[in-house]
């Protein structure tokens, strides 16, 4: 088996990683001592194919990965590979655009997370059969057109996602009443609403 198999099948499975829930700088209590006890695990599922399942605490999403050399990436951040054993991965942000190199170390788990789907269309139901929500997620982000409806059958809000981003929302009342539109404005980089 060549090296390059070998780091392929070495990195598959689960992985834990556990950091500070804030910068610890952010975090002091009264006498002014920094107190960031609070920790936040993430599990990265490494799948064959180059996909890579995280499940952050806030939810689970999709990416690409590969591995060549040293050199991990996962979706758009290219990491170099510290150390690489059977139960312990460490790894270091590297690029033209790194500014302060993110150092990130993992231990293998027993944990199991589920893969989500690449794309899964979500569509929730009243008792009364009528629609409550429709929408689509890609890589477990909410994308396009996502449409919440109120029992009586009446949209309550059509908003437009791109990549869990709401670009657009617009909210209505019980009776269909338009009530507030809001955008993403790219030349000012800023929410309008009206």
């Amino acid at each position: 088996m060549s090296g390059q198999k070998l780091l392929e099948n070495q990195i598959l499975g689960t992985w834990e990683h556990e950091k500070p829930k804030k910068d610890p700088e952010l975090l002091l209590n009264t006498n002014g001592i920094a107190d960031s006890t609070v920790t936040e695990i993430s599990f990265y599922l490494f799948q064959k194919d180059g996909v890579l399942d995280i499940k952050e605490s806030y939810g689970q999403f999709k990416t690409n990965y590969s591995i060549t050399d040293s050199t991990l990436n996962l979706g758009t951040r290219n990491y170099k590979i510290l150390e690489l054993s059977e139960n312990r991965m460490t790894i270091e942000e590297f690029g033209d655009l790194v500014i302060f190199k993110k150092t990130l170390n993992f231990k293998r788990t027993e944990t199991q997370i589920q893969p989500i789907p690449g794309e899964e269309k979500i569509s929730e139901f009243f008792k009364n059969g009528k629609p409550k929500v429709l929408g689509l997620k890609e890589n477990g982000l909410k994308n396009g057109i996502w449409t919440e409806w109120f029992e009586n059958g009446q949209i309550k809000s059509i908003s437009y996602y791109n990549n869990e981003a709401p670009l657009m929302t617009m909210e209505f009342d019980k009776n269909g009443v338009l009530l507030s539109k809001q955008w993403y404005d790219l030349n000012s980089n800023s929410y309008r609403t009206e």
